[in-house]
């Protein structure tokens, strides 16, 4: 009898520490937060915005997110992803920041169609969040072969005025020097100018700063970032030092 009755309490001490265990889990064996590294919860919110943007919605993009990414995190709405993307940056390494903007690039490209440009400036504040240029989204771009649309052109894509054929990311169109007056430089310049010119003046035509004018300046703003932007990425091409 009493053998028996030990037998009874260890196996109900056991179906306890199975309860407690399976109590720190939530439904469909997902961990609770304080148990998913803070880098994945990151990750996740940054795809996630990043994804959304593109007019999907919220169910569609996290389903999306989780079966590019493989991480099933709780996400943060409304963040800021330069300052994410920079608090990522200072806990991973190299090669996952670099991953994180290649699955955010494909889940972009995924669609298959022109990528508002409110997407686009975001994968453009991911990168550089991480501590990339732009040249490192050029190249993501070119391979998984994307374009944004153009709202100073009525939505045409950015090659549609330049004949028949794709014209790749890196033609070297225009005069560098008229380049380099988009980006009010003149003269023999540096990579390191390049790219000093170029955050001073995206921070000065970032769309965010116009969402709350006039669609025409909602519209001239956005035509000088694109116009700021295409000629920053050519002229990285061409000062690689």
């Amino acid at each position: 009898m009493f053998a028996c009755g030990g037998a009874i309490a260890i196996f109900v001490m056991i179906a306890m520490a199975i309860a407690r265990r399976e109590g720190e889990r939530s439904g469909g064996g997902a961990l609770q937060p304080h148990a998913i590294p803070e880098r994945d919860r990151i990750a996740s919110s940054l795809l996630f915005h990043v994804v959304t943007l593109g007019g999907v919605s919220n169910d569609v993009a996290m389903r999306d997110v989780r079966r590019a990414s493989g991480i099933a995190a709780p996400i943060t709405s409304g963040i800021d992803i330069t300052n994410w993307a920079e608090s990522y940056a200072r806990i991973s390494t190299p090669e996952q920041r670099a991953s994180l903007l290649e699955i955010a690039v494909q889940l972009v490209a995924s669609r298959g169609t022109l990528v508002p440009l409110r997407q686009y400036v975001a994968l453009l504040d991911l990168s550089f969040g991480l501590g990339f240029q732009t040249d490192a989204l050029a190249k993501l771009r070119e391979q998984y072969g994307f374009d944004y649309v153009d709202p100073a052109k009525e939505g045409r894509p950015r090659d549609a005025d330049r004949g028949a054929g794709r014209v790749t990311f890196f033609e070297r169109g225009g005069d560098e020097q008229e380049l380099l007056r988009v980006l009010q430089l003149e003269g023999a310049v540096t990579r390191a100018a390049i790219i000093s010119a170029y955050r001073k003046l995206v921070a000065r035509y970032h769309p965010d700063k116009f969402h709350s004018k006039s669609r025409e300046e909602q519209d001239v703003a956005a035509a000088r970032f694109i116009e700021i932007t295409r000629a920053y990425e050519v002229l990285l091409t061409v000062h690689r030092e």
